[in-house]
Order: C-alpha cells, then sequence, then structure tokens
C-alpha cells in the first residue's frame, strides 16, 4: 500500500516512520526542511535560546554560587551558530531515519487535487501527481498575526524572527503571556534586556492553575520583567528608530522591539483539502477520535487539526494515524470494518521551559469538580528538596490532584527545578490508573526533584485515605 504524507514535521515524521515500520510505502512531502516549526523555528531552537539565557543567569549569579571574575556577554553569532547546529544535528538524524525506513522525501508543496490524489509542486521546478492509497495531512502551523498591528515593520517580531537571533534588544514588549511569550520573555530579560509583557487576561499563562501562573509571573519579575495584565496593544507605530505601542487602557510603552506571541493557526488551507471534501472547523482541520477527516482514506494530525498544538501530541497523532490509515486500506481490500485506535489526550503534558520550568498533565482539583469527581489536593515545596537547594533554584512546588478514596492520580501541576523532566512519572500514573499511594511508596533516588513528586503523592494518599 501507499501512503502519502504532506508536512514533514512533528506529527508528518512520526506519521511516516510509523507508516513505514508498518510496511507501507511512504513517501513524504515537505516545501521546506524536515522537521517542522518545532524543530525550525520552535521548541527546538527556543530551547538551545534558553540554555545560552540560563548560562547567563548563572553567570549574573555566580557570587551566590561561591564563584567570582569577568562577567560574560552575549556573543550573538556564536550563539546563533550553537542554535544552528542543535538544528541541523537533528534534522540529519531525521533524514538518517528517513532513510534507513526507506520512506522518500520529496521536496515540494503537496495538495490534494482530489480524495487521496496528491499533486506535488517541486522545489526544483515542475510536478508530480501520486495516488495513494492512504493520506495523512500534517502542515503544521504558523504565527497568527494580529490585524491591527503592521507586521511589515522592522522592529515588529513574530516568534520565527525571535529565533533568528538577529539581535539582543535593549528593551523589548512582548505580547501575549502564553507559553511562547513566556519562553521569549525570560530568554531576553536573562539576556539583560528591559522586557515588558502585555497578556489580555488577568493572569499569565492563561488557562493553567492560578498558582502556578503566580509563581512564574513572580520568578520573571525578579528577572527584571514588568508585566501588564487585562490589557492590550492596540497599536504600534515606529517613532525616533524605536517602537512606540499604545494600550487598550491608555498606556504607552516604548521598546526597541516588539514581538508578537500571541500564538500559532493551522495553515490546512490552501492545499486542496477542500476541494477534496474535507471538512474545517475554525481554519483547522475537522476530525473525529482516529485522526480521520469527513474524506475516507484522508487522516490529519498535529497543529492542522487544531487542539493541544504541542510538537509531542502531534507525534502521538501522526503514529496513530499511521497506524489507522494502514487499517483503513487493509480493512477496505477485506471489506470488513478497520480496526481503529485514538489519542489520550489527558495524560500528555504541556511544559514551559521558563526559569523555573512549568509543568501540568491531568487534571486541576477545579476542572475534576467541574466533571463531578471527588479529589483532594496536596503541595509538596521545593524550598525542602536537596537537589533544588543545591541547584540554587528552590522556588516553585508540585502539586498533585487524586481521586478521594481510590488514590488515583488525576493530575499534576509542577512549578520549580526539572519540572519537564519529572512530570512524565504521573503522566503514566495517569494513563496506568496508579494511585498515589503507590507513586509514594516507590523508592526515589536522593538528591533529585522527583522526589518532591513522591512527597506530594504521599501527602496525597493520606488525605484521599482520611477523607480529607
Amino acid at each position: 500500500m501507499r501512503i502519502v504524507v504532506i508536512g514533514g514535521g512533528p506529527g508528518g515524521y512520526a506519521a511516516a516512520f510509523e507508516a513505514a515500520r508498518l510496511g507501507a510505502d511512504v513517501v513524504l512531502v515537505e516545501r521546506d526542511r524536515l522537521g517542522g516549526t518545532c524543530l525550525n523555528w520552535g521548541c527546538v531552537p527556543t530551547k538551545a535560546i534558553l540554555r545560552s539565557a540560563h548560562a547567563a543567569l548563572d553567570a549574573r549569579n555566580a557570587a551566590s554560587l561561591g564563584l567570582s571574575g569577568s562577567p560574560l556577554s552575549v556573543d550573538l553569532p556564536a550563539l546563533e551558530a550553537r542554535t544552528r547546529g542543535v538544528m541541523d544535528e537533528l534534522r540529519g538524524q531525521l533524514e538518517a531515519t528517513a532513510r534507513r525506513l526507506k520512506v522518500a522525501v520529496i521536496r515540494g508543496s503537496g495538495r490534494l487535487s482530489a480524495a487521496r490524489i496528491v499533486e506535488i509542486e517541486m522545489a526544483d521546478g515542475g510536478s508530480q501527481t501520486i495516488e495513494a492509497d492512504a493520506v495523512i495531512v500534517a502542515t503544521g502551523s504558523e504565527p497568527f498575526r494580529l490585524p491591527n498591528i503592521d507586521h511589515s515593520l522592522p522592529g515588529v517580531w513574530t516568534s520565527d524572527d525571535a529565533v533568528s537571533l538577529k539581535e539582543i534588544p535593549a528593551r523589548i514588549l512582548v505580547i501575549g503571556g502564553g507559553v511562547i511569550g513566556l519562553e521569549f520573555a525570560c530568554a531576553y530579560a536573562a539576556f539583560g534586556s528591559q522586557v515588558t509583557v502585555v497578556e489580555l487576561t488577568e493572569q499569565v499563562l492563561p488557562g493553567m492553575d492560578k498558582r502556578v501562573a503566580r509563581t512564574v509571573q513572580q520568578a520573571l519579575e525578579a528577572l527584571g520583567a514588568t508585566f501588564v495584565l487585562g490589557d492590550a496593544v492596540e497599536a504600534v507605530e515606529e517613532r525616533g528608530g524605536g517602537m512606540f505601542s499604545s494600550l487598550r487602557s491608555g498606556r504607552a510603552v516604548e521598546s526597541d522591539v516588539v514581538l508578537s506571541a500571541v500564538g500559532r493557526v493551522p495553515t490546512a488551507s490552501g492545499i486542496g483539502l477542500e476541494c477534496a471534501g474535507v471538512a474545517f472547523e475554525r481554519r483547522a482541520v475537522k476530525v473525529d477520535a482516529h485522526m480521520a477527516t469527513s474524506v475516507p482514506g484522508v487522516f490529519a494530525v498535529g497543529d492542522a487539526i487544531g487542539g493541544m498544538m504541542l510538537a509531542h501530541a502531534a507525534e502521538a497523532e501522526g503514529r496513530a494515524a499511521a497506524r489507522n490509515a494502514v487499517a483503513w486500506v487493509e480493512a477496505a481490500v477485506a471489506g470488513v470494518e478497520p480496526d481503529y485506535e485514538s489519542v489520550r489526550y489527558d495524560c500528555i503534558p504541556a511544559c514551559v521551559y521558563t526559569f523555573p520550568n512549568v509543568a501540568t498533565v491531568g487534571l486541576t482539583r477545579d476542572a475534576a469538580a467541574a466533571q463531578g469527581i471527588d479529589a483532594v489536593q496536596a503541595i509538596a515545596k521545593f524550598t525542602g528538596n536537596a537537589r533544588a537547594l543545591a541547584e540554587g533554584e528552590p522556588e516553585g512546588f508540585v502539586q498533585v490532584v487524586a481521586e478521594r478514596g481510590s488514590g488515583r492520580m488525576l493530575g499534576c501541576q509542577i512549578v520549580g527545578p526539572f519540572a519537564v523532566e519529572i512530570v512524565h512519572e504521573a503522566s503514566i500514573a495517569i494513563r496506568k490508573g496508579i494511585s498515589v499511594a503507590e507513586i509514594g511508596e516507590a523508592v526515589h533516588a536522593h538528591p533529585t526533584a522527583s522526589e518532591t513528586l513522591m512527597l506530594a503523592c504521599e501527602e496525597a494518599a493520606a488525605k484521599s485515605k482520611a477523607g480529607r
């Protein structure tokens, strides 16, 4: 069977590699570079930049670590070269995997001219048409551009511009206090920029637990960032070589750069899906629980379908879509109903790589109550954690939510050192129905940040049994 995947980001390459492992003849169509937004403009370059920013912050706080010496400065070309090197290495590994699995990578823009007919405009000229047994759409997303802001102004950046490391501005205004906005605010503040974050809602990280949002905001304020909440940028003008931003409240903010970090939108339109009869919903491809579109044999994953819009969620969707596409083709040949699978979104973690890290998975106590679940909540702080104190990063906490009585893990919210690494223990617990008592009983290595999760689980187990 032949499966064509349109888009080579995390959802697309995960789908292509899984379909190949299942024995399909796979064609992966990518108009730019393998890795998509995540590897080339998002997750990977921002994390490389944040690593350098953390080193800059360590240098600033060297005296507290018992060190002294000349202050460091940002070597922008070297920083950019290191970031590009990380991206090139990972992209090379993807290309090697494609060759090993015999996935044919075609450089060009793919579009559906009809159901399961893919037309490709080749990057080097010419065109090609492929008739597929199944198609997986993974066309990703692009930065959302606020209609009231002139993005052609040289001082107005999107997240794509920010990772290109053109400069470290003395003053930067960040529009949006979500994940993207806070990660860049953290990096530039650590590099020494005067950072102002304007967020439309009354808290940063909208939709996350209020205690989490408050802790992160306080940490970034300690780095020197300023926050304007419940307000919006209505206009941006270039004045005297700088940027002048007018806010809805009447306040004005002057800066060297305005970074618009208000999220991303699907780029699924314009590739012929409408012509093929694929249904859309708010610019995103509409799919069912099995990643199947309204057209038989056509599946869609990742940012193209909206939802969580996380690289690791896209990978999970891509693997599921590949298995479902293979099942659909085999079932069509056999004349039976396909045996589909779906993705468990309740145990997919969301991470923010600020200083300190943020990681959440599953339900908050309020969300559990909204679903009619009687839940308990327990908190353990990193101030008593040996590893956090040794690292000089004692801020934050682990908050665990469990079902009263059974102690089943329902959710976990973490702010603190290594949060993005230790959250997966809670993710597995939610997926497998493991209780907080069982996590608390597991011996955790000392000294590690994960001990704080263990302590929170022990407390949640006690509360669950006591009925408190």
